[in-house]
């Protein structure tokens, strides 16, 4: 069940101290539940077509668990769903939190409505703990572009009151209709028929058969929905906060207890999750989790590529691999393999591929996500139409290089290597390209190579929260320059502010330099302030500079190569800024007279060594060979940990 009716029942109960009586008077006459078996436990795991564990997501608020696939397990001709004792940190809210507990919960590959539910299960008497069965969807599943409201209905079980059920239903996210059935019999000691009937214009709660409890939609408050969108089967097992005590009791920690189930039943008709038919596969749109999102649980889409000179595509019998093989790649050529995006994507805002190097040399390897629409101009490089809308990517975890100037995401992958690339992107894939050793500037090389491609996969994550700028007094720094490099520095404040002027071409690649090994030691964040001093827009790259300079040229003599620790960069309200990983350093563009403060993340224990410089380069790393006379003023130098 959801976080937020958890809080309202606790809340209702704990200040009421109330137990709401059983349905009296007129005895219900509801005919008996029909519904085809869904999931036979007695057969062992049904499978994903079927439902699927949560895993590796919390639902935060008064749950104190993380849903592991580790507590669901089959044995005995039952589904046990368990609580450990186990430490966890997961993305909850935007933000990370740390867990006591694991729990278990399954949940349906596929959506349902309108029907009969049923399910035979025994709950746990642990106290402290919810046993459920419910049906529930809410803003998280978007269709057609539009986020489902929150409906739901529930069976619960509190393991401190285990000769009584709760029902409930959320309408539209209004809740409030709780209500408690004495079964006058202990449910933790044998397996018992528990199910409701979700009709248009009512609800029936049944117990071994029997209707105990009705709601009718002709008598909710003015104003009130009732629930009408189909939403997930869903099986919990929990145990909750301090705040959920009131409610569920003081959980006293695993017991070895589980909730267990034995078949579920419906009549209602399957709706496909957002993204389609999910066949064997189980979540085409899990939980945000940040970059915790388990690719595993997610569809992999058909790949499309089609031969484009010099490549040549042999796509799988099933459409979801391909190898991609070249004799004769001309570096530099931007020449690539594209396919049209799927449907997936429409929904998404990360794309997973899984990329295995077959050949005898180290590839370099640009992944574009391309929307047809996009029309920019970039004035400072020259390029138009950089229609690429990557904002962000890893490679096995690790940042790399995305120019979101010109373009593209840079994966380097080893000789022999399988590698796991991640891009985050910003608005609508229309296609997917891949330019295997054609996309490093300066390379004038001929390349061979073969590729294989798989596991191309979206998902809605959530963004990781922006680095916090680091509090503190501002240091001071001693910015020196070299002779006849255009730039002339003035210290204030005690060297904690510096007016710098550059007067020069635009393509001389010159910094002014300040020492802060001392500094940056044991921190990674580095915070700035920059004001452009000028009615005149000045272009500023910052390098958090290590001692050691790593060549990025992959042997073809272009000369690239990077001492930078940049890893990524923030302005202020979080907005992402442009960090070359190839070449280094954060570059922000600033208005006439406009103020800006940069965060920047740096790896200190990266290849490219501790941290010894700040560099900043003011007009003079943008390529032309214009005449520029800048100024801006840097302050409030700050360093911390993130």
């Amino acid at each position: 069940m959801k976080a937020k009716s958890i809080v309202a029942i606790a809340l209702t109960l704990a200040m009421t101290g109330s137990v709401l009586a059983a349905c009296g008077g007129t005895k219900l006459t509801d005919a008996t539940l029909a519904g085809n078996t869904l999931a036979d436990f007695s057969q062992g795991d049904p499978g994903a077509k079927v439902l699927f564990a949560s895993d590796g997501w919390s639902n935060g608020s008064v749950f104190n668990t993380v849903w592991t696939g580790g507590n669901l397990s089959f044995s005995d001709g039952e589904m046990h769903l368990g609580i450990t004792e186990e430490e966890k940190t997961v993305w909850v809210d935007g933000a990370e939190k740390a867990f006591s507990y694991t729990s278990g919960e399954a949940r349906t590959t596929y959506y349902y409505g309108f029907g009969d539910y049923e399910v035979r299960m025994k709950p746990s008497d642990s106290v402290g703990t919810a046993s459920t069965f419910f049906v529930c969807t809410g803003p998280y599943d978007v269709y057609d572009g539009t986020p489902n409201p929150w409906d739901e209905i529930d069976i619960e079980f509190l393991g401190k009151s285990p000769t009584k059920v709760q029902f409930n239903y959320y309408a539209n996210g209004v809740g409030g209709h709780e209500h408690m059935y004495d079964l006058g019999f202990d449910a933790s000691k044998e397996f018992h028929n528990y199910g409701f009937r979700w009709a248009e214009d009512h609800i029936t709660w049944f117990v071994d058969g029997e209707p105990v409890y009705r709601v009718d939609k002709a008598d909710v408050k003015k104003g009130e929905d009732f629930p009408k969108t189909a939403g997930r089967i869903l099986m919990n097992y929990w145990c909750g906060t301090k705040d959920a005590e009131g409610w569920m009791g003081k959980f006293g920690g695993a017991d070895g207890k589980t909730a267990d189930y034995q078949w579920v039943k419906t009549s209602a008709g399957k709706v496909n999750p957002p993204g389609g038919d999910p066949e064997a596969k189980p979540d085409p749109n899990p939980p945000a989790t940040g970059d915790a999102t388990d690719w595993s649980k997610i569809e992999a889409q058909d790949l499309g590529f089609a031969n484009s000179d010099p490549f040549t595509v042999e796509l799988s019998a099933d459409k979801k691999s391909a190898d991609i093989t070249y004799t004769a790649a001309q570096g530099a050529s931007y020449t690539n393999v594209e396919m049209p995006a799927p449907a997936a994507a429409a929904n998404a805002n990360t794309a997973h591929f899984k990329i295995k190097n077959n050949g005898e040399a180290e590839v370099f390897l640009r992944i574009s996500l391309v929307n047809n629409e996009k029309d920019t101009e970039n004035a400072a490089s020259g390029y138009t139409k950089n229609s690429d809308v990557n904002v962000s990517a890893t490679m096995d975890g690790v940042t790399v290089d995305t120019n979101t100037a010109n373009g593209g995401s840079y994966f380097t992958i080893p000789a022999g290597a399988e590698v796991e690339c991640v891009i985050r992107f910003e608005g609508v894939v229309d296609r997917i390209q891949l330019m295997p050793d054609t996309s490093k500037w300066g390379d004038s090389a001929t390349h061979a190579g073969n590729l294989h491609v798989s596991e191309l996969k979206f998902a809605n994550g959530s963004e990781a929260p922006a680095p916090s700028v680091p509090t503190g007094d501002p240091v001071a720094l001693t910015f020196n320059m070299e002779e006849g490099s255009g730039y002339t520095v003035t210290a204030a404040d005690e060297n904690k502010s510096w007016t710098l002027t550059y007067q020069g071409l635009g393509n001389t690649y010159k910094p002014v330099t300040a020492e802060c090994a001392v500094l940056a030691a044991g921190n990674n964040v580095f915070s700035v302030t920059i004001k452009n001093n000028k009615d005149t827009e000045v272009t500023v790259r910052v390098d958090v500079q290590g001692t050691t300079w790593v060549d990025t040229s992959n042997g073809n003599g272009s000369g690239s190569g990077t001492d930078c620790t940049n890893q990524s960069a923030t302005n202020v309200g979080g907005t992402g800024l442009y960090t070359d990983l190839t070449w280094g350093g954060t570059k922000i563009t600033l208005a006439a007279n406009e103020e800006v403060t940069l965060t920047i993340v740096y790896d200190g224990t990266a290849a490219q060594g501790a941290v010894k410089n700040i560099l900043i380069f003011v007009d003079s790393m943008g390529g032309d060979a214009n005449t520029h006379d800048a100024s801006v003023t840097v302050s409030k130098f700050l360093f911390g940990k993130n």
